[in-house]
């Protein structure tokens, strides 16, 4: 699978590994996604979070979408021609990723990890110790 002009011209707004990593996933997953949003603007930012979307609002602390290029994307599935954020197939998906994300790192071709939006504090609990469900969105974290 290849992704969409669109999705590519989004994932062109982030950081050099997201690319690969998510260029590399696609290519391999055998359920197709695409990029809902890489770079996010500091008003869009602040309109997510009057309505909830985000616990970030762009000027007291930046989101890593807020980032140029962006450290952070969402994603969003493409079932049967039509789009979808299907909680349990976004799960399985992310998973995937962060998988293909660990053998790039291991093979030295990018210097982050990823922290996905359904397990921020990375201890394998999804969802259970979470104080928010952002399951489309995976993001870029230094490598200490």
């Amino acid at each position: 699978m290849n992704f969409s002009n669109t999705s590519k011209k989004r994932l062109a707004t982030c950081h050099k590994d997201l690319q690969l990593i998510m260029n590399t996933a696609i290519q391999f997953s055998s359920i197709d996604f695409g990029i809902a949003e890489g770079h996010r603007s500091v008003e869009l930012q602040q309109k997510y979070f009057k309505e909830g979307k985000s616990k970030i609002d762009g000027i007291n602390k930046k989101g890593k979408h807020n980032y140029n290029p962006s450290l952070a994307v969402d994603i969003y599935l493409w079932i049967n021609n039509k789009a979808s954020w299907d909680k349990e197939t976004l799960s399985y998906v992310m998973g995937f990723i962060q998988g293909i994300a660990e053998m790039l790192l291991w093979q030295d071709k990018i210097t982050h990890r990823l922290r996905w939006g359904g397990n921020w504090d990375m201890d394998g609990e999804i969802l259970i110790d979470q104080s928010f469900d952002d399951r489309p969105h995976i993001e870029l974290i230094k490598v200490k």
